[in-house]
């Protein structure tokens, strides 16, 4: 039977490593009967190689969705499995009739649908959901707080047991394949790669040295103080799109030399077991239902204190944010006085048109003026 493989994250599970990995092996993926489609049409800030985003545009874009069916049906013609990706799809394929349009246009034709879904423990999920917002800005929920979030529970989908059963009404769920989100846990046959090797040992596939990597994404994390810091500049009135890249950059520096920001946790031990209160059923009907296991999380509590505003490391990071900004903005000064220099230089090298008669004597007087100081 043809295959459809729907990769749908969750958020924050390395999708882009697995989406950029896809393309990037292409031709080596085909060569073993599995087929991962790059489409001529492109959505705004949906990068090339999410190749799924079609299925979510909705009425408003139907023409898009009957084109993405249209070729997905004639890939089908020449291979048995074709793999789909979009992470977006957990929070939105419900809102968008994803589900719905899948089993409506697809079935038909005996072609089953397998989903791939990777899980993380709910409060580490909710953490980084929220750090890549407030990190990229521009956003919605770019500038609230973690105590208003974990209050509000935005609609991200926390509740796993539930999207799942949802998702099995439609495709069945021995056609749903869970994945834990946890190195720990991953296919141990490429351990520099090893969310891409669990990815191609869920298709049936092994990692080996055919593959190539070659866009590995490294999605860095803020540190808890960095988070606070770019919250508040979020809120900065007017901040462009422009100006807000420069801060990214400044993010993404200071990111990669944090050591401590993962001995705090946002939770104490006490309020981490309210709030994963709330979803360890689930996770244990998960865990027993989907992949024959005792738990699906580790629930251990490994912060050596909870994080807080008045931590001792907030001084020092307020000082590296504005040394690291001062010294990009001296790079991005010393760059345009050598453009500035090699500029004049060029002029000085290069006499006025002929047409320009005035312009050029004064031109050769300067010259000469020089030559004559020397």
């Amino acid at each position: 039977m043809k295959t459809l493989y729907l990769h749908i994250g969750t958020p924050k599970t390395a999708t882009t490593a697995i989406q950029n990995f896809c393309q990037d092996n292409q031709d080596i993926l085909a060569e073993h009967g599995y087929f991962y489609p790059i489409f001529d049409f492109q959505f705004p800030r949906v990068g090339e190689s999410v190749n799924a985003h079609f299925l979510l545009t909705g009425q408003q874009k139907k023409p898009k969705v009957d084109a993405g069916l249209e070729k997905l049906l004639e890939f089908f013609e020449t291979y048995d499995n074709v793999i789909l990706s979009d992470e977006r799809i957990w929070n939105n394929g419900f809102t968008y009739n994803c589900w719905d349009i899948l089993k409506e246009r697809l079935m038909p034709h005996e072609i089953q649908v397998k989903v791939i879904v990777y899980l993380r423990r709910q409060d580490e999920f909710l953490f980084s959901w929220w750090n890549q917002r407030v990190k990229v800005g521009k956003k919605r929920y770019s500038t609230i707080s973690w105590q208003e979030l974990i209050t509000d529970r935005p609609y991200i989908q926390l509740d796993y047991y539930s999207a799942l059963e949802k998702i099995a009404d439609y495709v069945g769920k021995e056609n749903i394949l869970v994945r834990v989100f946890d190195k720990n846990r991953f296919s141990s046959s490429a351990p520099e790669n090893t969310i891409l090797a669990d990815f191609l040992k869920v298709l049936g596939l092994e990692y080996t040295q055919q593959y190539t990597v070659n866009n590995l994404v490294q999605n860095l994390s803020l540190s808890k103080n960095n988070v606070e810091i770019k919250r508040h500049i979020n809120m900065l009135p007017q901040l462009s799109q422009e100006e807000n890249a420069f801060f990214i950059n400044i993010f993404k520096e200071l990111s990669q030399s944090y050591s401590y920001r993962d001995t705090q946790d946002m939770f104490t031990e006490e309020e981490l077991d309210t709030f994963l209160a709330d979803y360890k059923d689930g996770n244990a009907r998960i865990a027993k239902e989907y992949l024959g296991a005792e738990e699906l999380f580790d629930y251990s509590y490994h912060a050596k204190e909870k994080w807080h505003l008045q931590n001792e490391n907030l001084p020092t990071d307020i000082i590296d944010y504005f040394a690291c900004t001062s010294l990009q903005l001296l790079r991005e000064v010393n760059a345009l006085r050598q453009e500035l220099e090699a500029y004049k230089k060029e002029q000085e090298r290069t006499p006025p048109k002929k047409t320009s008669g005035g312009l050029r004597k004064i031109w050769k007087r300067s010259k000469s003026s020089k030559s004559n100081k020397s």
